[in-house]
């Protein structure tokens, strides 16, 4: 293939398994022309603990990554703490480390970043004594306080707050991450563009696709748990609409 040589020309102390490369390209539906499949390449390479692949990790992975944890905090035990969670969480794993669910959607290290990122709020929520799911649970809160729920019988609140954590863990962590940063954080557009080093129409677009998938989720998860007509559910799911509100 093409792309091995492309890899080794740009990692050339690489190991870099043929067959095994070849196997997860097509389970993981990635064509060998897509600019991810070096990178997939390399993360096979870190899962077996390949030296050459550590180094790689370290120089070109390790500083972008640093990055978006000092977008975060500022304190250095805290961000040599997180990253060496990440590395721990990533590289060592039985049977398989978890960077072998990479899977070439996006660039590694954008991944990887976004696995970063939610390790450290995890710890800033353990510093507050939080639980990790306090995230998920403070938008359900915020989803059940909509007026329209207040003059509901306590079966449609409970109904609707089964909905919404089903369509919410539904989505993808990067999505959940997104709107807990956004309607928990209350961060905005302009700060997930920083984050994440992207352009402010970027991070809008994909605030705005998750809250949508989210809506739309709720929604068919409430109707398929509920016998109610479809006028009431779309009452509260306008009213839910206008709380979750990305602001450009």
């Amino acid at each position: 293939m093409e792309v091995i040589a492309a890899t080794r020309t740009r990692w050339p102390a690489l190991a870099i398994d043929r067959e095994r490369f070849a196997a997860a390209l097509d389970e993981r539906g990635v064509p060998s022309t897509s600019p991810n499949a070096a990178d997939i390449a390399l993360a096979l390479a870190l899962a077996t603990g390949d030296p050459a692949a550590l180094t790689i990790f370290d120089a070109e992975i390790v500083p972008d990554v640093s990055g978006a944890l000092r977008r975060l905090a500022r304190d250095r035990d805290f961000l040599d703490e997180a990253l060496q969670r990440v590395r721990v969480k990533l590289l060592v794993g039985d049977p398989t480390p978890r960077i072998t669910e990479y899977r070439g959607r996006g660039p590694l290290a954008a991944w990887i970043q976004i696995v970063a990122i939610r390790e450290a709020l995890m710890m800033q929520r353990a510093t507050r004594n939080e639980d990790s799911d306090d995230g998920d649970n403070a938008l359900i809160d915020i989803a059940l306080t909509e007026p329209v729920l207040a003059h509901t019988r306590q079966l449609y609140k409970d109904a609707f707050a089964a909905a919404f954590r089903e369509a919410l863990h539904g989505l993808e962590e990067r999505e959940r991450m997104l709107l807990r940063l956004c309607f928990v954080e209350n961060a905005g557009a302009d700060d997930i563009a920083r984050l994440f080093q992207v352009h402010r129409v970027t991070a809008f677009r994909w605030l705005r696709d998750a809250r949508e998938k989210l809506l739309e989720r709720t929604r068919g998860c409430f109707m398929s748990a509920m016998a109610i007509p479809a006028s009431e559910v779309d009452s509260v799911m306008r009213s839910l609409a206008t709380s979750l509100t990305v602001s450009w």
